[in-house]
């Protein structure tokens, strides 16, 4: 299958994501969204920036880890990344 072709699939038929085959479940992925909504909170940015990247490498079909990528951005003054991500968060959320 080349790349075009698995880029047009549904979202649904992608595949297993990292998540998916380690077994993380809901409520755990929502504790590590959380943990990086804090760490935006609290200023720890960079600490951020590892949490968002191990979260989208997990799950890169999540909607909420895109939203929060999109709000590091704006915090850090970075307008057209951030529209990029938000972009993305709402064509995962559709």
């Amino acid at each position: 299958m080349t790349f075009a072709s698995y880029q047009n699939r549904p979202v649904a038929n992608r595949g297993m994501t990292i998540r998916e085959l380690r077994g993380i479940n809901d409520d755990e992925f929502a504790a590590a969204l959380s943990a990086a909504q804090k760490l935006l909170d609290g200023g720890a940015e960079e600490a951020a920036v590892d949490v968002l990247a191990g979260l989208a490498m997990y799950d890169p079909f999540c909607p909420e880890v895109w939203r929060l990528v999109e709000q590091l951005c704006r915090r850090r003054g970075e307008p057209e990344a951030a529209n990029l991500f938000a972009g993305l968060s709402r064509a995962m959320a559709a």
